[in-house]
């Protein structure tokens, strides 16, 4: 229990520290996002490229467990850094120049076959009676990796919310890498939950400081990765990983869909998101975070009972609670399309 502790303490106080630095340089150098007053909620030039701070923090504390000789880096913790390597760079990039979706998406692709062939085992995974042979897992790898790191990189949309929901998500994760025995990955995930706490007290309503996209790219690369290695050793939990990004995943598909609908670019930003229909125009900002907090708590605590229990009942609220919100958001956002076109 010290050392968790003594993880979760370090990587806090490392983030704070590291979080207003990246605040100042930001400021001083003129890294930082700009209101356009159609999409964007902000009104004031705000301090981006915050995600360094949270990246540094996180593997920063697991590169001094391994210099303290207390849990040596395995192969995988560096092919984990050397792939959110990728994501700093492209989301640097991106913040600071621009970068296109297509270009982005083939890195997501391209990270998630990499990842899943610097780790594969020889032999196949079995689920039931179905063999899930190596070629099938690398494509299926890459298509999730694109699909998680995009359902991340979506929610940001409100001050405090990408932060806030990713400890949400990071709790569940934390329990099940201590229950499969994965220890190396419960020290990852305290590392970030301390991390984005220490952001967040810059980056909740009104925010001083963005993420960026080289937050939320870090972020979906890194909970892909995670979600990946315990899945390999579990795979018939599968739905427990789904039910805990249903809010982030839901708001993905309906983003995607009504955009094929509209005939826009999948990627084209609008104000059309989840967060944008529960705010709505003239709603409290604090208020409407809160609330999408509550939705992921919720799904956080469903998966964590699927884990431990199999229950029908339980799944059954699970289907009918998402079924209801998509058809909730669903609705909304058609009729806002049907407004902005009349």
């Amino acid at each position: 229990m010290l050392l968790y502790f003594f993880i979760f303490i370090f990587s806090f106080t490392i983030s704070l520290i590291l979080t207003y630095g990246i605040k100042r340089f930001s400021l001083n150098y003129g890294f930082h996002d700009v209101p356009d007053n159609d999409r964007k909620i902000h009104t004031e030039n705000i301090p981006t490229l915050g995600g360094l701070a949270f990246f540094a923090s996180v593997w920063g504390s697991v590169i001094l467990l391994d210099a303290s000789g207390i849990t040596p880096l395995e192969k995988v913790i560096l092919r984990m850094i050397t792939v959110s390597l990728f994501f700093i760079f492209i989301g640097i990039l991106d913040d600071v120049k621009g970068v296109s979706a297509k270009l982005k998406l083939f890195i997501q692709l391209f990270a998630g076959t990499l990842f899943f062939l610097w780790n594969k085992n020889d032999l196949a995974i079995i689920y039931g009676n179905l063999i899930l042979t190596n070629t099938v897992l690398t494509f299926v790898s890459a298509i999730f990796f694109a699909l998680v790191i995009n359902s991340i990189n979506f929610v940001d949309g409100l001050d405090g919310l990408c932060a806030g929901i990713s400890i949400i998500l990071s709790i569940p994760l934390f329990i099940f890498s201590l229950v499969i025995g994965k220890f190396y990955i419960s020290y990852i995930l305290l590392s970030t939950v301390g991390a984005l706490i220490a952001f967040l007290i810059f980056n909740f309503y009104p925010a001083k400081i963005f993420m960026g996209d080289t937050g939320s790219l870090f972020l979906g690369s890194l909970f892909s990765m995670v979600i990946m290695i315990l899945m390999y050793h579990v795979p018939e939990e599968w739905l427990s990983f789904l039910i805990l990004f249903s809010y982030p995943m839901l708001d993905l598909f309906l983003s995607v869909g009504r955009r094929i609908l509209g005939r826009k670019k999948i990627f084209a930003p609008d104000k059309l998101h989840i967060h944008h229909i529960i705010k709505g125009n003239d709603g409290k900002h604090i208020k409407s975070v809160l609330i999408i907090y509550s939705l992921n708590l919720y799904f956080a605590i469903l998966s964590v009972l699927s884990f431990f229990l199999n229950l029908h009942s339980l799944y059954f609220l699970y289907f009918v609670s998402v079924f209801l919100l998509f058809l909730y958001f669903l609705k909304r956002m058609l009729n806002r399309m049907k407004n902005v076109v009349e």
